[in-house]
């Protein structure tokens, strides 16, 4: 990857200095090192999310070409944590998440290819859409009570916690039924705990309001 010596070097003397050796890190933990020096660079920033785009052309069928979905049972990447795009990346690349899709996908993109990726979806706006169910207070009350702790109170997530906050309500609703329902997939994911005690009508009550959120 261009000038990963240096930050390499940045990285294993920062580590240092903390009590951690670079043996320790894995090459997942240095990218996304790299990912945060390269979000503080302004030039970098740019020559990355112009990197970015022109790979992010085989996302567009699905994701929209900015990152806003196409289908309202695929999520949107626009305005997603790039720390948390990035290890989702490498998931499906390394077998942890399947799908018949991105599975494929993610294998021949180089690492630089998903560092560069997540970097140009997290500079994209989501867009608001007409979404099918309203939002309701009850909804509103299971979020605050269950959901802000990692999503925070606006939805937007912070490092490697998820924006849920606009996505499709029919994407929103499949995912929570898929946590609750046990499925293999989802099953070491924290959020299948924290969804198990949901009856389906509470599942789509903070469906419907997380969609709602800008």
């Amino acid at each position: 990857m261009r000038r990963i010596t240096f930050y390499i070097y940045w990285i294993i003397c920062s580590f240092c200095l903390i009590g951690q050796s670079y043996g320790e890190l894995s090459q997942t933990d240095v990218l996304v090192s790299e990912m945060t020096i390269i979000q503080q660079n302004p030039q970098q920033m740019i020559e990355a999310v112009a990197a970015g785009k022109e790979r992010a052309l085989l996302c567009g069928n699905c994701h929209g070409k900015n990152g806003n979905s196409v289908r309202d049972y695929i999520p949107n990447l626009a305005s997603q944590n790039a720390a948390y795009l990035f290890n989702q990346f490498e998931k499906f690349a390394n077998g942890e998440r399947k799908d018949y899709v991105m599975s494929r996908l993610a294998k021949n993109l180089t690492r630089e290819d998903r560092v560069n990726i997540a970097l140009y979806f997290s500079q994209m706006q989501v867009e608001a859409r007409d979404q099918p169910v309203a939002s309701s207070a009850e909804g509103e009350k299971i979020y605050k009570g269950l959901c802000f702790t990692c999503h925070q109170q606006d939805g937007h997530g912070n490092g490697n916690y998820p924006r849920i906050a606009g996505q499709p309500y029919e994407y929103l609703k499949r995912t929570l039924n898929s946590f609750a329902g046990g499925n293999d997939r989802r099953a070491n994911s924290p959020m299948a705990v924290i969804v198990k005690n949901l009856n389906e009508k509470q599942l789509l009550d903070v469906a419907a309001y997380v969609a709602s959120m800008p």
